[in-house]
């Protein structure tokens, strides 16, 4: 009787052993696969959706292709995340020295209420004069949101003093238009800086 029970749990312990190192040799596979480290490939969506500028009313940020483009959604009227989000991004233009020429940060507004170019314009360059502003109106907005898989919200728009709800990340795109990074808020400058130079050539 012990012998058929301690037969049954080797089998058992066997059994185990070869489905934990199946399960390993999947869990590998999948993470080592190219498709486990993909990210979006923003090229249709720069080309797709259209901003406002001082300078252009249909601008849009495939002009920016060949070089790495740091995007952050937000607000001029943000009291908090917005302003600290454009100091690192300053703050890593700066890191990057003389490579920073081959940087574009983008502050794109999701406000189309209140944010005007002119108004962005001011803001942004508060910060970094390399720093571009731009927003649009509520469809081109949406637009860029869903490619970005991202969300932001006019909470009580018909007050004077209204927030918005936004993604507080940062999306580096390489030269070809391709996020290769989401820097989640509250990191340091130094982890920005340190993802930018992984993809200068």
């Amino acid at each position: 009787m012990i012998i058929n029970v301690l037969k049954i749990v080797n089998e058992m312990i066997v059994l185990y052993l070869k489905f934990k190192r199946c399960f390993v040799g999947l869990f590998l596979i999948i993470s080592l696969s190219p498709m486990a480290y993909s990210m979006p490939d923003m090229s249709k969506a720069l080309s797709d959706a259209e901003f406002l500028t001082t300078k252009s009313k249909n601008f849009k940020l495939e002009v920016f292709k060949g070089k790495i483009i740091l995007i952050f959604f937000g607000y001029t009227h943000c009291p908090d995340i917005c302003p600290a989000t454009l100091l690192d991004i300053s703050k890593s233009m700066k890191e990057l020295g003389k490579n920073a020429e081959k940087i574009q940060p983008v502050f794109i507004s999701v406000d189309y209420k209140r944010d005007t170019p002119e108004h962005l314009e001011t803001y942004v360059k508060f910060f970094d004069k390399r720093i571009i502003g731009i927003t649009s109106d509520k469809k081109n907005l949406d637009k860029i949101s869903q490619y970005f898989r991202t969300k932001y919200a006019l909470l009580d728009a018909a007050s004077e003093n209204y927030i918005v709800e936004h993604s507080s990340n940062i999306y580096i795109l390489d030269q070809n238009l391709q996020v290769r990074r989401i820097i989640a808020n509250g990191l340091p400058s130094s982890e920005i800086t340190r993802a930018v130079k992984k993809l200068l050539p």
